[in-house]
């Protein structure tokens, strides 16, 4: 009587042109139990030996997966083709909102003969506008002062700042400070060879 396993492996010896072998010999020290492979000339290929076989199952199930392995690659030849990818065929549906970029330091207006303010955003409760500047300065006797906190960065140029029982300081690109609400302040000087740009923020 022949068991599922053994069939499953006469199957896949049969699929690769071998024939398997089982002992049925039950005597002391005999070889009940185990396996041998012949090729198709009767020829013992795995665990056939003149007094018997001596492959366990495990041993000739591994040797018939490597060596269907083994032609499978010999049969290919070369390496396995990487085929690429099928694009999507799917495209994206095309945006409908474009955003409007505007560049800061791009198309200044001339500030030569006076500062230029440009309001970039507006709330009840703040403002962010831009400043060109060019050589402009404020006089002595009229500080600034303003209802609102203020935010200030130099985004371009150079500049000298004082605020109210403060030294001039000077400030280069990246350079940016706090100047408190109702407090005098005094823009001491701008460059005079190019533009200075400032990022203003007013903020309650």
């Amino acid at each position: 009587m022949v068991s599922e396993v053994d069939e499953k492996l006469r199957e896949m010896a049969a699929h690769r042109g071998l024939k398997l072998v089982r002992s049925r010999r039950r005597k002391p020290g005999g070889d009940y139990g185990l396996f041998g492979l012949k090729d198709a000339e009767g020829n013992g290929v795995l665990g056939v030996e003149n007094n018997g076989v001596s492959a366990t199952y495990d041993e000739v199930e591994s040797y018939l997966r490597n060596r269907l392995h083994a032609d499978w690659a010999q049969s290919a030849g070369t390496p396995t083709r990487r085929f690429p990818r099928r694009q999507d065929s799917v495209q994206p549906p095309k945006p409908r909102f474009k955003p409007d970029i505007v560049n800061l330091l791009k198309s200044l207006p001339s500030a030569k003969s006076a500062e230029v303010f440009t309001d970039l955003l507006a709330t009840a409760s703040f403002k962010v506008e831009r400043i060109v500047s060019h050589g402009q300065c404020t006089p002595e006797d009229e500080p600034m002062v303003q209802d609102r906190d203020e935010w200030v960065l130099l985004l371009e140029g150079a500049a000298g700042i004082r605020i109210e029982d403060s030294k001039v300081v000077s400030l280069s690109p990246g350079d940016h400070l706090l100047i408190a609400k109702g407090q005098p302040h005094w823009v001491a000087w701008t460059a005079t060879d190019r533009p200075s740009v400032w990022l203003a923020i007013h903020f309650d």
